[in-house]
């Protein structure tokens, strides 16, 4: 409808890769954890050298495949699974089709999500992926086990990272010391104060754990490297 979904996202990395660039001629990664049809991996591939997509719902996943063929991008790796901080293969709920992205692990996520089948399930850090600079985590609920399976590549790394706190998300983690917890020491976090679907125009603001709307992005980014960000 806008062009683009949470396109105030998408202009948000655009700037901080291009400022990154200006620093550095140091090949860029991005990781997309929960890629969907490929919005933020379609956009980002055209920016970045490498892109690394999760996605295990069929479905979606084919709609990016075709996307990804149809534009002749060629440095996207698609992951036909989950991840996790194990391997492992569970049960994942479908949404309707007015929301496919709404698609779960936990069975309570929303009340019409329902049982698609078994899906797989991998630990991150055993992928060896390498360096990752920036990841996106959108898994409807599922992200605490995503960093936890990523622990050693995101200090070794030290990428900026998008998470999705959902409601689901908050119960999951726990509290905000396990929140913060999840992530390496000298970072700081933001949340787009605000942000524009139609223009892409964002606003960011420092993030506070105790701030609690039904759902948030919530931006993580190293110290040494919040002067990319335009804040």
């Amino acid at each position: 409808f806008c062009g683009a979904h949470e396109k105030y996202m998408l202009f948000m990395l655009r700037d901080y890769v291009q400022a990154l660039k200006k620093q550095s001629n140091t090949p860029l990664v991005f990781a997309d954890i929960g890629a969907n049809a490929g919005n933020h991996t379609l956009f980002m591939s055209q920016l970045v050298d490498k892109v690394h997509a999760f996605e295990p719902f069929e479905r979606v996943r084919k709609q990016l495949e075709d996307n990804l063929a149809l534009n002749h991008i060629n440095n996207v790796t698609m992951h036909p699974f989950g991840l996790s901080n194990e391997d492992a293969t569970l049960p994942f709920y479908a949404a309707p089709d007015e929301n496919l992205g709404a698609a779960s692990f936990h069975s309570d996520h929303k009340n019409d999500n329902y049982y698609l089948g078994d899906m797989q399930l991998k630990r991150g850090d055993a992928l060896k992926l390498g360096k990752i600079d920036i990841i996106k985590a959108d898994v409807e609920g599922f992200e605490k086990f995503v960093l936890e399976g990523l622990k050693e590549t995101i200090h070794a790394s030290r990428p900026l990272m998008v998470i999705e706190l959902s409601p689901k998300t908050r119960e999951t983690i726990g509290s905000e010391a396990a929140f913060y917890a999840l992530f390496p020491e000298n970072y700081q976090y933001f949340y787009y104060k605000k942000g524009s679907n139609n223009t892409g125009y964002y606003q960011l603001a420092p993030f506070d754990y105790a701030m609690n709307p039904k759902i948030q992005d919530v931006i993580c980014c190293p110290n040494e490297k919040a002067n990319s960000l335009n804040k």
